[in-house]
């Protein structure tokens, strides 16, 4: 197994953790408007979750030999309007799910620490494709204002 290679892949992907759980609890804080009731709450859980991956994918590298990053792999983007909120979130998540692929195309190997990490990555890989699937069913919710009628209508 490419211990040093997947290492820091790893690390790749745990700082866009970093990233996004700072820009998920930021826009947490930050939603107004009708989208408030809804969004808080889903911006505050995916903040925990990138916080739990970025702890989880550390001790893993930890486990190889490695140290976990404390960098942030993005910069953190705030707006004040839910759908760039949504767009930043989209992208972040994008780039966080590219660095778990690239993690995994490393893991191709015959021993049992490269299939446990495969099936790992994959799982977790699976798990960022739904999130990211939801975050985009929200921002065409507000792009095409489809909560509206069933506030007003």
């Amino acid at each position: 197994m490419k211990t040093a290679a997947i290492c820091a892949a790893l690390n790749t992907a745990v700082a866009y953790e970093h990233a996004a759980s700072l820009q998920y609890k930021q826009h947490g804080l930050m939603v107004r408007g009708l989208w408030r009731r809804v969004l808080t709450e889903f911006f505050a859980a995916e903040s925990r979750k990138a916080l739990a991956h970025a702890q989880q994918f550390g001790q893993k590298i930890v486990a190889l030999g490695g140290v976990p990053t404390v960098e942030v792999g993005a910069t953190v983007q705030q707006s004040l309007e839910v759908t760039e909120m949504l767009e930043h979130d989209v992208a972040l998540e994008r780039l966080a799910l590219q660095a778990y692929l690239a993690a995994w195309r490393l893991t191709e190997g015959e021993d049992a620490a490269a299939v446990a990490l495969r099936t790992m990555l994959e799982a977790h890989i699976a798990a960022e494709q739904q999130d990211l699937e939801e975050l985009e069913l929200y921002l065409e919710m507000v792009q095409t204002e489809a909560v509206t009628s069933a506030y007003h209508g």
